[in-house]
């Protein structure tokens, strides 16, 4: 008895099921979400000084996410980047402005798949502060990603004597879900 009372309640518990997900028009399906936050993405700002300390730089690494399909680009941002000489710091002007390349990988999630993606991009800073785009990277997913960034800076004012070259890896960088 108590084992056709629990495979009733099995039984209409299953049923009960059935019918909510045909009663409720608009019910979310698993196609329907998680997706990645719309929106500016970053990662914290790191602050590096170039060899023996005479430049030095603020920058991070940012993925923009344009829409819930996860259309996004990514970009990196740059502040403070100054030189040192005579006594002062001085920021990068036109006529010593500095080369940067930047390259950065961004693994798939673990947990929802792909796609790993890879962008990189060069500029001539001119100014203190800069934004510069590395392209589309397509179509994403929400969640955590292994993020990993090397920029590399000669000037302003000096060269390859006094370059930054630096790597950071991020294994917690964050893509917001969002159900709305």
């Amino acid at each position: 008895m108590k084992k056709i009372r629990r495979m009733a309640g099995v039984t209409a518990a299953a049923a009960a099921l059935v019918v909510s997900a045909f009663a409720t028009p608009g019910a979310a399906s698993a196609d329907d979400g998680p997706y990645p936050k719309a929106g500016e993405h970053c990662t914290g700002w790191e602050e590096v000084y170039g060899q023996g300390g005479y430049t030095f730089t603020a920058f991070r690494t940012c993925v923009y996410v344009y829409d819930r399909a996860g259309r996004s680009a990514m970009f990196i941002e740059t502040d403070k980047n100054t030189y040192w000489w005579g006594g002062a710091w001085y920021n990068a002007t036109p006529l010593y402005s500095a080369s940067v390349f930047a390259t950065v990988h961004m693994g798939a999630n673990v947990a929802q798949g792909g796609p790993a993606v890879t962008a990189r991009n060069s500029w001539t800073q001119k100014s203190r502060s800069s934004k510069l785009s590395l392209g589309s990277i397509g179509i994403i997913k929400c969640g955590i990603r292994d993020l990993d960034v090397s920029y590399t800076q000669v000037g302003g004012y000096y060269g390859e004597d006094r370059k930054i070259d630096v790597k950071r890896s991020y294994d917690d960088f964050v893509i917001p879900c969002s159900m709305d």
